[in-house]
C-alpha cells in the first residue's frame, strides 16, 4: 500500500459510489495538490492530501512472511489527512447536496479493503484503510485555504490509516548457540 494507493483508492470509491447511488450530477472526482487550486475550480469533487504523518499506533507494522522461511518484513505506518471539498457551476444547495453524498459514502465505506482497494497498486491480503472525519481547528482550516490560490470553499477534514509505505525486510537477529561469561575481580 502507497501514499498514491490510499489516494487512487478514495477517488476511485467515491467516483463508483456516487455513479451507483444516482450518478455524478456532472461532477467529475478529482485528486488535488496544490497547482490545481487555480483559475475557475467548476463542477469538482476534490480530494486534497494536505499532511502525511507517522502513525504513532501503528508505527512499524509487522506484515505476514511471503513464505515461511523468508525474511520478516515490515512497513511504516502513515495517517493521510484530507480536505474534501465541492465546487459546483451555480448554487450553493448543489454543492451542498454533492458534500452530503460524498460524505454518506465515506462514512458507509469506513473501512476500505478487498476489492474496493484500487487494483492498480500492489496490496497486501489483509491491507485495509480506516476512513474518518477528523478535526481541524478554524484557525488551522483558515490558514490552509490562506496559503491557496481560491478563497474558502466548505471543506469536510478526513484522515486515512493505515496507509504504510513499501515493505522492507526485518533482518533476523542471529541465533546464540553458546555464551561466555567474563569475571573480572575487582581492585580495593
Amino acid at each position: 500500500m502507497f501514499i498514491a494507493g490510499a489516494s487512487a483508492t478514495l477517488r476511485r470509491l467515491l467516483e463508483d459510489q456516487l455513479i451507483a447511488t444516482g450518478g455524478l450530477d456532472g461532477y467529475d472526482v478529482s485528486l488535488f495538490s496544490t497547482r490545481h487550486f487555480t483559475g475557475s475550480i467548476t463542477n469538482r469533487v476534490a480530494l486534497f492530501l494536505y499532511r502525511v504523518e507517522v502513525d504513532e499506533a501503528r508505527r512499524n507494522i509487522d506484515l505476514p512472511r511471503l513464505t515461511p522461511t523468508a525474511p520478516r518484513r515490515y512497513a511504516l505506518g502513515l495517517e493521510l489527512h484530507y480536505l474534501l471539498t465541492v465546487w459546483g457551476k451555480q448554487a450553493a444547495e448543489g454543492e451542498q447536496v454533492m458534500l452530503a453524498r460524498c460524505m454518506d459514502i465515506l462514512d458507509r465505506h469506513a473501512l476500505v479493503s478487498g476489492a474496493l482497494l484500487d487494483p492498480g497498486y500492489a496490496w497486501e491480503p489483509e491491507d485495509s484503510l480506516r476512513v474518518s472525519i477528523t478535526h481541524l481547528s478554524t484557525e488551522d482550516m483558515l490558514r490552509l485555504w490562506d496559503s491557496l490560490e481560491p478563497p474558502y470553499q466548505l471543506s469536510i477534514p478526513y484522515v486515512v490509516r493505515t496507509a504504510r509505505l513499501a515493505a522492507r525486510e526485518r533482518p533476523e537477529p542471529s541465533i546464540t548457540d553458546s555464551r561466555s561469561l567474563a569475571f573480572v575481580p575487582t581492585v580495593p
